[in-house]
């Protein structure tokens, strides 16, 4: 595991004064689907996750992919501590998942970790029956805005046949294939 101090980069961006393109912004971003996840981890800082929908791939080659928290949240402080975090790519039978590490369930499930979590690499908690899972030691940071882009190196990887969950439009779903 990485051990030097976190020091992130930080990208300017000038507040913007616009409330209309800021009401504009946020309901073209509700309208795209986005693939849920729980970003976890587990170190010196504790044992974290928390639901998002902001994560991408990078690179196969290193395997690398990036995710997006709010710079107040407890996962983001402690990934920066732990400097390694996992993506669980959710399935559509993992919405009581989804919900309580959104905080729907309240402050008691929130960071409820049951049999059905494991651990890889990291230390990170996997979630076992995920479409796909992710284990990354923190590779880079930089603050943009509200949020803490973290470029993860994946050193572990699983997938599964697991149909995944989705979100738009302020409501879970899943994909259905256009026909051919």
């Amino acid at each position: 595991m990485v051990t030097e101090s976190f020091d992130p980069v930080r990208l300017s961006l000038t507040p913007s004064t616009d409330a209309e393109l800021r009401r504009r912004f946020i309901a073209g971003m509700g309208r795209t689907t986005g693939a849920v996840t729980v970003i976890t981890t587990d170190g010196t800082a504790g044992r974290f996750g928390q639901t998002v929908t902001a994560m991408m791939s990078v690179s196969a080659d290193p395997p690398a992919l990036v995710i997006g928290l709010f710079r107040g949240a407890p996962v983001a402080d402690a990934v920066r501590t732990n400097r390694c975090f996992a993506v669980n790519v959710l399935g559509v039978d993992h919405l009581d998942i989804a919900q309580a590490f959104a905080g729907q369930g309240g402050p008691s499930s929130r960071y409820r970790f049951g049999e059905e979590w494991t651990s890889l690499r990291t230390a990170s908690p996997i979630l076992t029956t995920a479409p796909a899972a992710f284990d990354c030691h923190a590779e880079q940071f930089l603050v943009a805005g509200t949020h803490l882009l973290i470029v993860g190196r994946v050193v572990e990887a699983h997938a599964t046949d697991t149909t995944g969950l989705t979100y738009v439009s302020r409501a879970y779903g899943h994909h259905s294939p256009l026909p051919a």
